[in-house]
């Protein structure tokens, strides 16, 4: 092989790799270090305190049910798109910066969300507590906010 191929070679796959390397995964994000990791995979869980009663849960923004065969069924939905769609059991109030307030009556917790893009790739991000805690949604927003920040994020429309 000549040098020309061998560069040639060489810049092809250091672009591949650059394409492979920048796609994200759930738990790639940065959250506040005082959530202990829950559940990973399709999306992940993370708990404020050992109540299990305040978290964080991302998921990826794709069609189709994720595996809810987990040991956190009463807490996480089936898949992100609950937090964004208003039925019998959620109310569903969409700001003006592309965040939601919801309130879910069937599983009793409340919380804001929002869907974010990151390198083409769209993620449902909620912040949620039970009713019984003494965490509000203004709280929650804060902390979705410094989630922005810590990631380099923003709410898009959906």
């Amino acid at each position: 092989m000549n040098f020309k191929k061998i560069a040639l070679l060489l810049f092809v796959s250091l672009l591949l790799m650059g394409t492979v390397c920048a796609q994200r995964n759930v738990s790639d994000f940065q959250v506040d270090g005082s959530y202990s990791q829950a559940y990973s995979g399709p999306y992940n869980a993370l708990f404020l305190n050992k109540g299990h009663d305040t978290g964080v849960t991302i998921y990826r923004y794709s069609a189709g049910d994720v595996d809810d065969n987990d040991a956190y069924d009463d807490l996480i939905h089936d898949d992100g798109f609950e937090y964004l769609t208003a039925d019998d059991d959620m109310q569903i109030t969409k700001n003006s910066d592309n965040t939601v307030i919801f309130k879910d009556f069937d599983h009793a917790n409340h919380g804001v969300s929002e869907v974010i893009e990151v390198n083409g790739e769209r993620f449902i991000v909620v912040f949620w507590t039970k009713n019984t805690s003494n965490v509000n949604d203004a709280d929650l927003s804060s902390q979705l906010n410094q989630f922005n920040q810590d990631n380099n994020v923003s709410p898009i429309a959906f």
